[in-house]
């Protein structure tokens, strides 16, 4: 681990917060703060509604969602046919929500979820499609887990990166910084240098809300 990585921080985080979280999709708020997550927090929906559509057809495809939280990518990858899907994430917490997520949608028997730093994971062959939505905000170097992601991967790539210079940006900065978890803002031509660096090839780029959607291939 170097002097740059905050996954400690980053661990305690999403599991004290990992229900508080989850309650964004499933909607089990009161009406304000419902109202509040479909202005503040609306590319959330947005990027979900992006992957969904630029995974396309997903039927019998081996998937991996990097950073996979409470399971709401891979329950519905898993829903649309993928043969199987993998959902990495550090924090406990939020891979026993998504496992009853799973579970509940009936996809868990072509669902597995491991609780690893995606430094620390290990596959035995390559996923035709991978994701990492809602990951890059925690990385202070994206550099070594994208090469992990980039070894990981035989088909396409997905990802979300929270874009420098916005409106949400210091107000992320301030909250996250009291709440004691790092967050982290990107430039366009920052993620196109790294993803390229690491070996992918970038197909097209999505200014979605406040993030850069990235879809890319393994080169």
């Amino acid at each position: 681990m170097t002097s740059m990585d905050n996954m400690p921080q980053v661990k305690a985080y999403w599991n004290d917060t990992a229900h508080q979280f989850d309650a964004i999709y499933t909607g089990e708020k009161g009406v304000v703060s419902r109202s509040l997550d479909r202005w503040l927090r609306r590319d959330i929906y947005q990027r979900f509604d992006w992957v969904m559509e630029e995974a396309n057809d997903v039927s019998g495809l081996r998937v991996c969602d990097f950073g996979c939280g409470s399971g709401r990518f891979v329950a519905a990858l898993a829903q649309r046919g993928a043969g199987h899907v993998t959902g990495v994430d550090i924090a406990p917490e939020m891979l026993k929500i998504a496992r009853d997520v799973a579970r509940k949608t009936g996809v868990s028997s072509r669902c597995d979820f491991v609780n690893s730093d995606v430094l620390d994971y290990r596959i035995d062959q390559p996923f035709d499609l991978t994701i990492a939505i809602g990951f890059w905000d925690y990385i202070a170097d994206p550099r070594s887990r994208l090469e992990v992601m980039r070894a990981a991967t035989r088909g396409r790539f997905l990802s979300a990166w929270p874009r420098y210079w916005t409106w949400r940006m210091p107000i992320r900065k301030v909250r996250l910084g009291v709440l004691g978890c790092p967050v982290y803002f990107f430039r366009r031509r920052q993620v196109v240098s790294l993803l390229e660096q690491a070996g992918f090839r970038v197909d097209s780029i999505r200014v979605v809300g406040q993030l850069y959607c990235v879809a890319a291939t393994a080169a």
